[in-house]
């Protein structure tokens, strides 16, 4: 898909305008098509009304503007509750934490059927008419805003259920780590689905080609996309090679370089602009290609919780424990590789890959720094690397391991705790470093 335009659709899933408009705009069309079926069978449905309350263009029209009346205020409610869940989550688990609620799919639902109810309420509401010939009541319009009526009910009291049950940290972590699930999946094929990754050389690039030049961003902003496969469409269709040195995530400022291009003397280049067009700057960080996007949000609700003022150390042992599942996945994956070839096996693209030492040191550095006041966080930050040197598979996962144990060791030392306290954390690193001997 095109970089932009995932970044577009990345935006919109993550607004609450959409799926109300959406839902309006289906109150409308629903709404016209009940008052044509109305004006064709006006007479049946005005009979059928008889059987549950009094026949008059008066009470109707009572009826709706009751409905309507209520449906407003329930949505000046519901965005209320909305907004403070908001405040709650920015001050207890950070500000980016916010996507995460704005891309709740049942938030949008229930805020979009109340405004759509009162909506369709208003068109039913403006198409009855009484004049001293005949009156035009709606009578199968209004048993559906009746209807409607009922189910707003009921979506109010799964909203507030649904915003208690999602406020709560548990939910939140686990809510940050299915995403972050999603984007391994997405990002790193499984070992027996995948291909070995190709190892990347720069100095093939300068061999095959003849001249060089620079693109530089016109901008500051985050990399929120690199789209690789129209890189390679361009390296094949003028005879160029690419060396990306950004990759999703990374900050870059203005005039920055964002690639070298390879290119032949004797044949056409495209302009650096149909270039810099497949890469995509924004003013934050996306999930779309960026690993690290959730590991950031779930290290950042557990230095949260080891702050001072919040003090919740059950909270950071939980985001400890997704984060080494998530390690131990990894070690499991296949990761991108950082040289892409074209059909005729012509090096065209060397990118600046992810590896799995880059993302545990994401994922575990902050935690194990501000953890080392908190005994019962540092033991669970042993017990994961223990899990992780458990499953490793490469030089690599033993590496980070240890370098992280290490690091645990150093803290040691330095801190002041009982001795029972340090002969568990001891004893800990001592099983990582025999297996790390023994590897």
């Amino acid at each position: 898909m095109n970089s932009k335009l995932q970044t577009i659709l990345e935006s919109i899933r993550t607004s609450f305008w959409l799926v109300p408009s959406l839902m309006v705009c289906c109150a409308t069309l629903m709404a016209s098509v009940l008052l044509i079926i109305d004006g064709a069978y006006q007479t049946s449905n005005s009979e059928m009304l008889q059987y549950f309350y009094q026949i008059s263009p008066e009470s109707i029209r009572a009826i709706l503007t009751t409905i309507a009346t209520s449906m407003i205020t329930i949505t000046s409610i519901a965005f209320s509750i909305t907004v403070v869940a908001l405040t709650l989550a920015s001050s207890q688990f950070g500000p980016r934490l916010i996507r995460n609620f704005m891309s709740d799919q049942g938030t949008q639902f229930v805020l979009g059927m109340f405004v759509a109810i009162f909506v369709y309420c208003l068109l039913i509401l403006q198409a009855i008419k009484s004049t001293d010939q005949s009156d035009f009541i709606p009578g199968l319009s209004v048993y559906v805003a009746i209807a409607l009526a009922f189910v707003g009910v009921g979506v109010l009291i799964y909203f507030i259920h649904h915003v208690a049950h999602s406020i709560q940290a548990d939910n939140v972590i686990e809510q940050v780590y299915c995403q972050l699930q999603s984007n391994i999946a997405r990002l790193f094929p499984d070992y027996s689905n995948s291909k070995p990754t190709q190892q990347s050389n720069p100095d093939k690039l300068y061999d095959l080609f003849q001249g060089q030049s620079e693109i530089r961003a016109l901008s500051d902003g985050y990399v929120q996309t690199v789209n690789i496969d129209k890189l390679l469409e361009l390296g094949s269709d003028f005879d160029m090679g690419f060396e990306v040195v950004v990759a999703a995530g990374d900050f870059i400022t203005k005039d920055a370089t964002i690639m070298s291009v390879f290119y032949q003397q004797d044949k056409p280049a495209p302009e650096h602009s149909v270039i810099l067009n497949n890469v995509v700057l924004g003013a934050k960080r996306t999930p779309i290609q960026d690993p690290e996007f959730a590991i950031h949000q779930l290290v950042e609700i557990a230095v949260r919780a080891l702050s001072p003022g919040i003090n919740d150390p059950y909270t950071a042992i939980s985001c400890v424990d997704k984060l080494s599942a998530m390690l131990c996945k990894l070690t499991q994956r296949q990761f991108p590789a950082s040289a892409y070839y074209d059909d005729e096996d012509k090096l065209r693209l060397i990118s600046r890959a992810f590896t799995f030492s880059g993302l545990g040191q994401a994922a575990f550095n902050q935690i194990r720094q501000y953890a080392k006041d908190s005994i019962a966080v540092t033991i669970r930050l042993v017990e994961g690397l223990e899990s992780i040197s458990i499953q490793a598979q490469t030089k690599e996962h033993s590496d980070f391991v240890f370098d992280q144990s290490k690091a645990i060791a150093e803290v040691l030392n330095q801190s002041s705790m009982s001795s029972r306290d340090r002969d568990d954390i001891s004893k800990r690193l001592e099983r990582i470093s025999q297996k790390k001997s023994r590897n």
